[in-house]
C-alpha cells in the first residue's frame, strides 16, 4: 500500500469504540467457557487472553476519557444554529409575555359596569312619595326622591357613624416597671423638658 493514497475511514470513532467493547465483552465470555488449563502452556495462554481483554477495555476507556476532556470544536454553522434558536426561543418567550401583560392591561382598562337594576318601589316608599305629592310645598321633594333613585342612589343608605377619636395614651408613673415601654424622641422626653 502506498503512502500518499489515503482511504477513507470504515466507521466514526465512536462505532469503533463500540465495536471494540463489544468485541472485548465476546472474547471475555468465551474465556469463561474454556476448559480449566491442563498445563502451563495453558495456563500462560489464558493469562496472555485475560491481559488482551483487559488491554481492549483500557484502550477504549481512555479513548472516551479523551473526547470527552477534549470535545471536537463546533463549526460555525453550529454555532449559527444555536444562536438563531436560542434568539428564536427568547423571542417567543418575550412576545408570550408581551401578550399576557396586553391581556391584563386590556382587562383592567374595560371595567365591566355592573347591570343597572330597573326602578323598583318598595310600598312604603309609594306611599311616602304620594303623602309628597300630595303637599304643594313638598312635591319638589318627591321628584328629588325620584332623580336619586333613577341615577341609582340609594335613599335608605344611612353615613356610617365617624369612629371615635383614640383615647390618649396614659403613661403610669407609679409603677413604671409594669408600664408599656414609651419611645420619645429627644426633644420630646418629659424628663429633659421640651427644648
Amino acid at each position: 500500500m502506498e503512502s500518499g493514497t489515503h482511504t477513507a475511514e470504515r466507521y466514526t470513532p465512536e462505532e469503533r469504540r463500540a465495536r471494540l467493547r463489544a468485541f472485548a465483552d465476546r472474547m471475555l465470555d468465551h474465556l469463561e467457557d474454556l476448559a480449566p488449563p491442563q498445563d502451563v502452556a495453558e495456563v500462560e495462554r489464558g493469562l496472555r487472553t485475560g491481559l488482551l481483554i483487559e488491554r481492549l477495555y483500557a484502550r477504549v476507556d481512555t479513548a472516551e476519557r479523551t473526547e470527552r476532556a477534549n470535545p471536537k470544536p463546533r463549526t460555525d454553522a453550529e454555532i449559527a444554529a444555536d444562536v438563531a434558536k436560542s434568539r428564536a426561543e427568547w423571542a417567543a418567550k418575550i412576545n408570550g409575555l408581551r401578550l399576557e401583560r396586553e391581556a391584563r392591561e386590556a382587562k383592567a382598562a374595560a371595567p365591566i359596569a355592573p347591570p343597572t337594576p330597573e326602578l323598583s318601589y318598595t310600598p312604603a316608599l309609594k306611599s311616602s312619595l304620594k303623602a309628597l305629592r300630595q303637599h304643594e310645598d313638598l312635591k319638589h321633594f318627591a321628584d328629588e326622591l325620584e332623580d336619586e333613585l333613577a341615577n341609582g342612589l340609594n335613599p335608605d343608605w344611612v353615613p356610617p357613624p365617624k369612629p371615635e377619636p383614640p383615647l390618649a395614651r396614659f403613661i403610669d408613673t407609679e409603677a413604671q416597671l409594669n408600664a408599656p415601654v414609651q419611645h420619645w424622641r429627644t426633644m420630646e422626653r418629659p424628663d429633659f423638658g421640651s427644648g
